[in-house]
């Protein structure tokens, strides 16, 4: 794979500039892997996606790919339907049309069920057409993943809210946050009383990633214990239940 910084940039230490990480993010893409080159990029995707216009070479499919992923890391979901477009136009590919669903749900498009449904036509084994529900029925699946919690962790959570949204806040991705976070915590720890506290889950991002009821349920449940993870200031993993 052919880089635009010597290795010993990558391996000293030293963090790569912007600019250097946009060189590998690009071959990247080209390479077939364009999810990768986004966490190669890692941060600062809107000056990365300014960037990428100013590079040598070709304006090829993996330029276009990279584009979406950048403008939909930046919070412009104009601009990265309009790129992703670009680049199946170019050649079609499942991780392309499965981030333009993703990005015509944040666009409210009808067609975004025709993405999903490209993308898991060309990789069963990976995509699928995402299992939509009411919003009730999702507050159902919410509570009922918070009655599992046992009751001795419940009494510490007297002052948090389960907060259900069908998206992350658009500023807060164009200030970093992840336009695919499935469920955010707010707040302080169960050791620091009196602070108000959230726990969001982001109802179409669950949707997004599950193919029936079973594992839409599954999904809820373990975003919560993730959350609840960040309460009492544990991972999911250490949590005794």
């Amino acid at each position: 794979m052919r880089c635009g910084m010597p290795l010993s940039g990558w391996f000293s230490g030293r963090r790569p500039s912007l600019r250097d990480r946009l060189v590998k993010a690009l071959q990247q893409a080209r390479d077939g892997d364009p999810d990768g080159a986004i966490e190669t990029i890692a941060e600062r995707f809107p000056d990365a996606l300014s960037a990428l216009t100013s590079l040598p070479g070709p304006v090829d499919v993996g330029r276009w790919r990279l584009a979406a992923r950048l403008a939909f890391r930046a919070g412009d979901m104009t601009a990265a339907a309009d790129f992703a477009a670009r680049a199946l136009e170019r050649e079609e590919d499942a991780s392309t049309w499965n981030l333009l669903g993703r990005i015509r749900v944040w666009l409210k498009r009808a067609d975004a069920a025709a993405g999903f449904a490209r993308a898991a036509a060309l990789e069963p084994d990976t995509y699928v057409v995402p299992f939509r529900v009411k919003p009730d029925r999702f507050a159902r699946l919410a509570e009922a993943a918070l009655a599992e919690v046992p009751d001795s962790f419940q009494s510490q959570m007297l002052n948090t809210m389960i907060v259900v949204d069908d998206l992350p806040d658009l500023d807060a991705v164009r200030a970093g946050e992840d336009p695919d976070l499935l469920g955010l915590y707010e707040g302080g720890t169960a050791l620091e009383h009196g602070l108000p506290e959230r726990i969001v889950l982001y109802q179409r991002n669950h949707e997004n990633i599950v193919a029936d009821a079973g594992e839409l349920e599954q999904e809820v449940r373990e975003t919560l214990r993730h959350e609840i993870g960040h309460h009492f200031g544990m991972g999911e993993d250490d949590l005794p239940y």
